[in-house]
């Protein structure tokens, strides 16, 4: 190995050993205006069930992300069931709070795919009573779904995410307007994290700043551990441009594409989602710049 090779693997050697994924928390005062549980569980198989969610047992004891890249190493969903020491039953409604806000957990180590900063308080507020209320997928469960283990790739990438500030301002839910619905959810069910150009470049704070914002190609895995890239979802002729609303809410509803193709993992199903919520996605997602990438 000549001197210049060597320097360069040491010096990323140290960035990914030394790499800042661990923060100081805050206490801060929460107080929920609303306790919606039944729209909280709805909720939350829209924003967390995807990763946290295990079909197998039933509940939201976590499994591991097959789909993510290998390079940034082992990746588990946690176990957030009420369980004291393998779930969350230790976090208080305000270490909740504020991690969905920041994506620091109540140890200080940083959770960024559970970082919602953008999430509205009634969402918020729904979430949290939920996760605390006697539903059986979320009562404890101590089953351990493995342990993340970053690669040096992945420490330091993480090393350059950033931690959000726990605002105490309310954020409202735009109900009202279908294209700010649309973005709020693409953004509030991360959409965005696989649809955009790499998870490297993904901004949390202001999604559409993402490379490659719903252009696709980020690459993942199926279920067979086979490469593959997240569609264009621009409404470009190489994206979403020729599909009418009802197809796209059979394929995000239903897992049935435009050409009748079933749809792939890792892509969830959010048979959740009302029809006024996939017809506001829809709407906004026409109003993206179109991206002209044909992925296959």
């Amino acid at each position: 190995m000549d001197l210049k090779m060597g320097t360069i693997l040491a010096a990323v050697t140290v960035l990914a050993v030394g790499c800042k994924i661990q923060y100081k928390t805050e206490q801060i005062s929460y107080k929920a205006a609303s306790a919606n549980v039944s729209e909280g569980k709805r909720m939350t198989m829209l924003a967390c069930g995807s990763c946290h969610y295990n079909f197998e047992t039933k509940d939201f004891s976590g499994k591991k992300l097959e789909d993510s890249p290998k390079f940034l190493g082992k990746i588990y969903a946690a176990n957030i069931t009420q369980h004291p020491e393998h779930g969350a039953g230790k976090y208080t409604p305000g270490e909740l709070a504020y991690l969905l806000r920041t994506g620091i957990g109540r140890t200080g180590r940083l959770m960024p795919y559970m970082h919602r900063p953008n999430m509205a308080d009634e969402d918020l507020d729904a979430i949290i009573a939920y996760l605390k209320s006697d539903d059986r997928a979320v009562k404890p469960s101590e089953r351990n779904p493995g342990e993340t283990k970053y690669s040096p790739i992945g420490r330091l990438g993480l090393s350059f995410t950033k931690a959000g500030k726990y605002q105490e301002a309310r954020i409202q839910k735009p109900v009202e307007d279908p294209v700010r619905l649309g973005k709020y959810l693409v953004d509030n069910l991360a959409c965005f994290h696989c649809h955009s150009k790499s998870f490297a470049s993904l901004d949390v704070h202001e999604p559409e700043r993402s490379k490659g914002f719903m252009g696709g190609g980020n690459k993942l895995r199926d279920a067979a551990g086979k490469k593959i890239k997240a569609p264009n979802l621009t409404p470009h002729a190489t994206g979403i441009l020729n599909w009418t609303e009802s197809e796209f809410r059979r394929a995000v509803t239903e897992g049935v594409s435009k050409d009748n193709s079933v749809v792939s993992y890792p892509m969830p199903l959010f048979a959740e989602l009302t029809q006024a919520e996939t017809s506001a996605i829809f709407a906004y997602l026409k109003t993206l710049p179109p991206i002209d990438n044909a992925v296959k």
